[in-house]
């Protein structure tokens, strides 16, 4: 294979349809035909590995499960049959430890964009999985980089190691592309709910790398205000009325004040951690930051899964519930932080600005078919409909001044397009 081929070329040519197999070559089998993500598996295989190591959707892996099964009594999917010539299945041994003893058997495209990935899972013949990560395209390097980086830290810390995917191998292929390759961990998903193992992990990864720091210096201040330079073009846009003074809102309350920050994971879901009767493991850290409020993983965790499980939107009192909880969650991690409701509301404020510019920036610009974009502006203006501080709000005592105060007109209940993006 040509060094200089990129790896998108070598995988976009050796995945398509070919009239002959080559010799020594591997056929692949379509399990999934939806264009943008597909699931392809080895066509010689005895039995369907466990498609959950990839495929989080419980519906996707009905389907797949489907295909294969139909698949073994002739009936495939129209033009789901490909072949893979013998040099490139070779080209992906590389990414498996040397005395591993397995060998890849289904690929998985990632979310189209400049950060999509394969992740390529791997059974040695005792059964034991490997699940591998390469970037497809170049933007996605730094980020496999970045969680190689972290998985190798993390592994050296006690109390996070047994929660924490362990880093086998780590690289870049002849073409350029990265990657990394971890043992696969349990495929039972996480509950839904915040439950005991979520809040201990999270009061682990707090307490083993809490800082704090002065506003001003704090790198959390410094990565978003240089965010916000970057992107002050796009937030002109109607759809992000009001985020430009959110942030600046936000900036002057919390001036000259000490502020804790810690790692986050960044992308704190159930369908980025496995569960079994020994604890949890979170995997994905592609977006982890050393510099995250104590309640950025919390407010995630609650937030995405609203946004694009029960798609529906924040209203007043559902935020007082959860800024509650997280005032409560925040006390058991770091008794001595200031847990006002003030506070709090600051941080799922700062958490809604990180999450919105990053989403923006990481697209090229607004897409206001973005729905984590659209939540996070309709949540910044859910809170700014309290209005009262909210310390009194919470305690029932009325306040007639106004911290926030509203667009003439606005009501908060906006509804922006939320299409699938």
């Amino acid at each position: 294979m040509n060094a200089a081929r990129e790896w998108r070329e070598w995988l976009a040519l050796s995945l398509q349809e070919q009239t002959a197999e080559p010799q020594g070559g591997l056929g692949w089998h379509s399990l999934l035909p939806v264009k943008a993500r597909q699931l392809y598996c080895r066509r010689d295989l005895e039995r369907l590995p466990e498609l959950a190591y990839l495929v989080r959707s419980p519906a996707r892996r009905w389907l797949a499960r489907t295909a294969w099964h139909a698949g073994r009594v002739g009936l495939t999917w129209p033009r789901s049959e490909v072949c893979m010539a013998r040099e490139q299945a070779d080209l992906l041994q590389q990414i498996l430890p040397a005395d591993s003893g397995a060998s890849p058997v289904l690929i998985q495209f990632g979310s189209p964009g400049p950060f999509q990935k394969v992740v390529v899972l791997s059974l040695s013949t005792s059964g034991r999985a490997w699940v591998s990560k390469i970037a497809f395209r170049p933007g996605a390097d730094e980020l496999l980089a970045g969680e190689a980086s972290w998985l190798a830290r993390l592994g050296q810390v006690a109390e996070l190691k047994a929660s924490v995917p362990e880093l086998a191998r780590a690289g870049c292929l002849s073409s350029g592309r990265r990657f990394l390759t971890m043992p696969a961990a349990t495929v039972l998903p996480s509950p839904a709910r915040l439950g005991p193992l979520h809040r201990a992990f999270l009061a682990h990864l707090c307490r083993t790398s809490r800082r704090d720091w002065v506003w001003e210096e704090a790198p959390l201040r410094g990565r978003l205000h240089d965010r916000f330079l970057r992107l002050s073009r796009d937030l002109a846009s109607p759809l992000l009325a009001g985020t430009p003074e959110a942030w600046r809102w936000i900036d002057s309350e919390l001036r000259g004040q000490v502020i804790t920050t810690c790692i986050g994971h960044g992308d704190f879901a159930p369908w980025n951690i496995n569960q079994d009767a020994r604890g949890i493991t979170v995997f994905d850290w592609e977006y982890a930051q050393d510099s995250a409020t104590p309640l950025h993983d919390f407010f995630h965790f609650h937030s995405i899964q609203r946004i694009l499980v029960r798609r529906s939107r924040l209203r007043p009192q559902a935020l007082m519930a959860l800024l509650q909880d997280g005032r409560t969650h925040l006390q058991a991690v770091l008794a001595t932080a200031d847990a006002s409701i003030d506070q709090v509301a600051r941080m799922f404020g700062l958490y809604l600005l990180d999450t919105l510019s990053m989403y923006v920036e990481s697209s090229g610009g607004v897409d206001a078919r973005d729905r984590v974009v659209a939540d996070c502006v309709h949540s910044l203006g859910t809170l700014r409909l309290l209005r009262r501080p909210l310390s009194e709000r919470a305690t029932g005592v009325g306040a007639a001044s106004a911290r926030w105060p509203l667009p003439n007109g606005a009501n908060g209940d906006a509804t922006v397009s939320t299409g699938t993006r």
